[in-house]
C-alpha cells in the first residue's frame, strides 16, 4: 500500500516526536501541547505507517551532500523531526546519496573564509544582496547545467535570472522565497481622519509627494504619524535607497558604479541623492509625520507602531504582513498593502529576499542531489498532490491566525505553479483584494520597475546611510550635502579596502 510523499513525511515526523518524547519530557511535544495541538498519536496510527512505500527516484546517483539550511539544535523539536523525516525520504528516493546536516547562519564575513578554504556547506542560504560578489569572485558553483537536467532551468523568472546570474547567461543559485517592497496601510487611521473614498477604501497615496501630503492630514486629524521610518542600524538606509532610485539615483546617477579602470566608486552626491535627503527632511521637519524615536525604532520596532495604531503608513513587503497583523492585533480587515509610492525620477520598487547557492566545489552529482532534497521539502515549482496539501496547510494556518493570505509573489516563470499558487490563495481568501490588487499589479503591469538592490556591501553602505538621516532628522539645521558627504567618504574608504585593491 503506497503513501503520498507528504503522508511519509508526516509518518516519520510523528515517529520521531514520539521517539523524543519517550527520552525527554521537554522536547519537541512538549511546545506542541502548550499550543493546544491535538496528540500527536492521533494524526497516523502506526500500523499505517508500516505499509509506507516510495519509489526510487534515482539508484545510481552516489554523491555525499552537505546542507547548511538545516535547523540548529536549538531549533524545537518539531522543526527537526520534520528535516529528520525529509532526510529518510531522500534515502529512500536516493539510496546511494548521504545528508550531511549542517546548521549554517549565513553571512558574507563567514563565508568567505570558508568558500576559499573549502570548508562551506555545499548549500547556503545568501540574501539577494550577495550573489553579484559571490559570482564575480568565483565563490559560488555554476549549477546551469544541474537546473536544466532536472528541470527546472526554463521556469526562472527573468528578475532572478539577472540577480543570479553572470553576464554569460550561466547560473549560480535558484530563488528560496521573494518580496517587492511597497506600503503597509493602517486602514482604521485612514478612516479616523476622513481619508474613505466613496467604495470605503482608503485615499492612499500613489506618490511620494502625496505620502508627505496625506501623513500631514493623519497627523492633524488624529494626532499620530502619518509614515514610521525605522531610522536605526541599517533600516534607514535600506529604505533610503528604494525612495532615492525614485527620485532618479540610477543610470549615470547610480549610487553604486564602476570608472573606466573597473574601480568601485560610491556615489552619495548625486543631484537625486541629495533630493531624497530633502526629501527626508522636509518629512520631519515640513511635513512633521514621522514617530517621534526613529532614531532607534528597528524593523520590527516599525510593524509594531503600525499594527498597534501609532502610525497609519509604513514602507514594508508582502513578507511580512503577518507583524502588523497576527504580530501585532490589526485585524486583516484593517490592513492593506500597496505599491512603493512614484517620485519624480520613476517608479522603481526593490526586489529581493533569499536564494539558496551551491559552494564552489560542489560538483554536478551533488548538485543534482541537492535539486532532490529541495524538491522534496517542496520550494522548487513541481506542482502534484503533495506541493497542493503542502500550499493548502500553509494558507488555512495563515488563515487561522489572522495573517492576510495573499497570492505569492512569484519566484518562478512557471504557469501550473503560480496558476495552483494563485488558486489556494483565492481558496483561503480572509481579505478584500481590492486592498492589495494594486501592487500586485503594479509589478506585472510594468507600472512599476523591480530593481534588485546595490552590488556590494549594501549593510554596510545601509548603516553609513541610516547615520546621514539620523542627522538630518535629529538637526535640523544640518546640512544634507555635508552628511551625504561624509557618509560617502566613510563608504568609499570601505571599498577601497575590501575590493579596490
Amino acid at each position: 500500500m503506497k503513501k503520498s510523499l507528504l503522508f511519509m513525511v508526516v509518518a516519520i515526523f510523528i515517529l520521531l516526536l514520539l521517539t523524543a518524547c519517550g527520552d525527554n519530557d521537554n522536547t519537541g511535544s512538549g511546545s506542541i501541547a502548550s499550543e493546544g495541538s491535538a496528540p500527536v498519536t492521533t494524526a497516523a496510527p502506526p500500523e499505517e505507517i508500516e505499509d509506507i512505500s516510495i519509489d526510487v527516484v534515482d539508484p545510481y546517483l552516489t554523491a555525499t551532500i552537505t546542507l547548511g539550511n538545516w535547523p540548529p539544535d536549538t531549533a524545537p523539536g518539531a522543526e527537526l523531526a520534520l528535516f529528520e523525516g525529509f532526510r529518510e525520504i531522500m534515502r529512500a528516493q536516493y539510496p546511494n546519496v548521504t545528508v550531511v546536516p549542517a546548521f549554517f547562519s549565513y553571512t558574507l564575513a563567514n563565508y568567505l573564509p570558508m568558500a576559499r578554504g573549502g570548508t562551506a556547506p555545499n548549500l547556503f542560504q545568501p540574501p539577494f544582496t550577495d550573489p553579484p560578489l559571490l559570482i564575480s569572485q568565483g565563490l559560488v558553483a555554476d549549477v546551469t547545467d544541474a537546473l536544466a537536467e532536472f528541470g527546472i532551468l526554463d521556469k526562472f523568472s527573468p528578475s532572478y535570472i539577472e540577480l543570479l546570474g553572470d553576464e554569460n547567461g550561466r547560473i549560480f543559485g535558484l530563488p528560496r522565497d521573494g518580496y517587492v517592497l511597497g506600503m503597509h496601510i493602517n486602514i482604521d487611521l485612514f478612516e479616523e481622519a476622513g481619508l474613505i473614498d466613496e467604495d470605503g477604501l482608503p485615499m492612499v497615496p500613489r506618490t511620494l509627494q502625496e505620502v508627505a501630503e496625506t501623513g500631514r492630514i493623519i497627523r492633524e486629524e488624529t494626532g499620530r504619524a502619518g509614515l514610521v521610518f525605522p531610522a536605526s542600524e541599517t533600516f534607514g538606509g535600506w529604505l533610503f535607497t528604494n525612495i532615492a532610485w525614485n527620485f532618479g539615483a540610477t543610470g549615470e546617477n547610480a549610487i553604486q558604479s564602476q570608472d573606466e579602470n573597473g574601480r568601485w566608486v560610491a556615489n552619495f552626491t548625486s543631484e537625486p541623492m541629495i533630493e531624497a535627503m530633502y526629501y527626508i527632511r522636509a518629512l520631519r521637519w515640513e511635513y512633521d509625520i514621522l514617530n517621534a524615536d526613529a532614531t532607534t525604532t528597528d524593523w520590527a520596532g516599525s510593524h509594531n507602531i503600525l499594527g498597534t495604531g501609532q502610525a497609519a503608513m509604513n514602507f514594508a513587503a508582502n513578507d511580512s504582513v503577518a507583524e502588523p497583523t497576527a504580530g501585532r492585533g490589526l485585524p486583516v480587515e484593517s490592513f492593506a498593502l500597496i505599491p512603493f509610492p512614484a517620485g519624480p525620477g520613476g517608479a522603481y520598487a526593490l526586489t529581493g529576499g533569499t536564494a539558496f547557492m551551491f559552494s564552489p566545489d560542489t560538483n554536478h552529482d551533488q548538485a543534482m542531489a541537492v535539486l532532490g532534497f529541495l524538491r522534496i521539502i517542496g520550494v522548487l515549482p513541481f506542482v502534484d498532490d503533495d506541493t497542493v496539501a503542502a500550499m493548502r496547510a500553509g494558507a488555512s494556518a495563515a488563515r487561522d491566525r489572522g495573517v492576510p493570505v495573499l497570492p505569492p509573489v512569484p519566484a518562478w516563470n512557471d504557469d501550473e505553479f503560480i496558476a495552483t499558487q494563485r488558486a489556494v490563495a483565492d481558496e483561503f481568501s480572509n481579505v478584500d483584494m481590492r486592498l492589495f490588487d494594486d501592487f500586485f499589479n503594479s509589478f506585472t503591469d510594468g507600472t512599476i520597475t523591480l530593481r534588485g538592490e546595490e552590488p556590494l556591501f549594501t549593510q554596510q553602505m545601509y548603516r553609513e546611510l541610516t547615520a546621514a538621516i539620523q542627522r538630518i532628522i535629529t538637526r535640523e539645521n544640518a546640512d544634507v550635502l555635508t552628511a551625504l558627504q561624509q557618509a560617502q567618504d566613510r563608504f568609499q574608504e570601505f571599498l577601497d579596502d575590501e575590493v579596490n585593491r
